[in-house]
């Protein structure tokens, strides 16, 4: 069914993504109208009528991030993702920290992405009155189908990825845009309230920046493709930023917008819709409209999938092309040359991941915030190695030495304020317990790459970098 190749990145797809088509599956593997739908509601809850100062923290801190790991995607040509620049700045071994980290990242985020599906599809079908849909075995059954999906999809390559993430995550937009815009029309901006600097609590727009990095972390997953763009020094900066500027300014249009609305709503009485169905009803728009609402974001949740799916299946590639995982997940599919064994891998363990946080839950909503919040925590770890690297980088090619440190210091002082948080706050159980899980997870996926490495004799060595030359460039080009 498959062989083993020694390159990095599948042969069919090398060099095929251009910059319009790696920015467009950057951005749609995150759903514009998910985040649209739940980071207002999300945030009204942490931070009330002043949500819009997490969103806005949350925007800062990412954006820092991504002006972090820019320098590296202009100089190196990698499959690792941050794996593959960790080793540029602080040698083959620190790889170890970031592969564990982004490993189970990508697994556990994948299996956050199945949750939403099953929570926008299971609003639908019991709408429909299929009361039954919300029930633990329907809701595996919804991660195992939608994974199940992405992985078929994934398997036929980048190219089909790219066009069916795509067409998924714009049909769903102009839908919450109508939602959007019809809870502003319907309730009033109140910007008086919202704007008023006496109001603003610190705890409230920290405890959402916990939340709202949530629907940003692994936004730098398209790195993973450079060995399969076209110009990846001059196309992925600008695919990797395109996620923290437009989705950002996005989502905080929305938090404004939608505030007064959310507001109203956790005033009213309890309803069983997801928050955008009962905020599409509250608007006046209808329970046909909300129905709509549910069905259209479920199914356009799987661009989420298909993108995660083909970002995790890479980074699991290059990971055992450097022996840090068996040199079995490296195969490729005969006939459509994509690394079948990785989306699989990545898809199963997604699953399982998924289906254990819904037989501790009692609700499908609680089951996706835990994995949520795990998934958030796992990924602390590799953006604070590469945030420390950029500065290292930076130092070393004497550029922009005093813009790098600071957006180091504001990303990584973000992303640790996102644990600490969660860890002098807990959330309710068993949401509570993943912030403790996390760092156990980490130790074990680091503790069996290491190993896996000692046993194959590669730690951690491999060209899934490629500069241009053997020192950063002189001139840099980062944004």
């Amino acid at each position: 069914m498959s062989n083993s190749p020694n390159d990095q990145a599948p042969a069919q797809d090398a060099g095929r993504l251009g910059r319009t088509q790696l920015a467009a599956l950057s951005v749609a593997s995150f759903v514009p109208a998910s985040g649209m739908a739940l980071m207002p509601y999300l945030l009204v809850a942490a931070a009330g009528q002043q949500a819009w100062t997490s969103a806005v923290a949350t925007v800062a801190g990412m954006i820092a991030i991504g002006f972090t790991i820019v320098p590296f995607a202009t100089r190196f040509v990698g499959t690792g993702s941050l794996y593959s620049y960790a080793g540029e700045v602080f040698g083959p071994r620190a790889r170890y920290a970031v592969a564990a980290s982004l490993l189970g990242g990508f697994v556990v985020q994948l299996g956050s992405v199945a949750g939403v599906i099953a929570i926008y599809l299971g609003s639908f079908l019991r709408a429909l009155g299929l009361t039954a849909a919300a029930s633990t075995p329907a809701q595996i059954v919804i991660y195992v189908s939608a994974l199940g999906v992405s992985v078929l999809v994934s398997l036929r390559g980048l190219q089909t990825s790219v066009r069916i993430a795509v067409l998924l995550a714009l049909i769903s937009v102009p839908l919450m845009v109508l939602v959007t815009v019809a809870s502003g029309i319907h309730t009033g901006l109140d910007l008086a309230d919202q704007f008023r600097p006496g109001e603003v609590r610190l705890d409230g727009t920290f405890a959402g920046v916990a939340i709202g990095a949530a629907f940003f972390v692994g936004f730098e997953s398209c790195t993973s493709l450079a060995a399969e763009t076209r110009d990846p020094r001059r196309n992925v900066p600008l695919a990797v930023m395109s996620v923290p500027l437009l989705l950002g300014l996005a989502y905080l249009v929305c938090t404004i917008v939608q505030t007064p609305g959310v507001v109203a709503l956790n005033k009213g009485p309890h309803t069983d819709l997801s928050p955008p169905a009962a905020l599409a009803v509250s608007a006046g728009l209808g329970t046909t409209t909300a129905t709509a609402v549910d069905l259209v974001l479920a199914v356009a949740m799987l661009a989420a999938a298909i993108g995660f799916t083909n970002y995790g299946a890479r980074f699991v590639m290059a990971l055992g092309g450097d022996g840090l995982l068996p040199s079995s997940v490296t195969r490729l599919h005969r006939r459509f040359r994509t690394p079948w064994v990785g989306l699989l891998l990545v898809s199963v363990l997604a699953g399982a991941v998924m289906t254990l946080a819904a037989l501790v839950s009692n609700s499908p909503t609680v089951a996706y915030n835990a994995v949520g919040v795990l998934g958030v925590a796992v990924w602390i770890p590799g953006y604070v190695v590469i945030a420390c690297g950029a500065i290292v980088l930076a130092r070393r090619a004497r550029q922009h030495v005093v813009r790098s440190t600071i957006a180091a210091v504001v990303g990584a002082a973000a992303m640790v304020w996102v644990y600490v948080s969660e860890a002098l706050t807990p959330p309710p159980h068993p949401i509570d317990v993943m912030v403790w899980l996390a760092p156990v997870l980490y130790g074990v996926v680091l503790i069996s790459l290491v190993l896996n490495a000692r046993r194959s004799g590669r730690p951690g060595h491999g060209s899934d970098t490629r500069s241009q030359t053997t020192k950063p460039r002189a001139r840099s080009t980062a944004l």
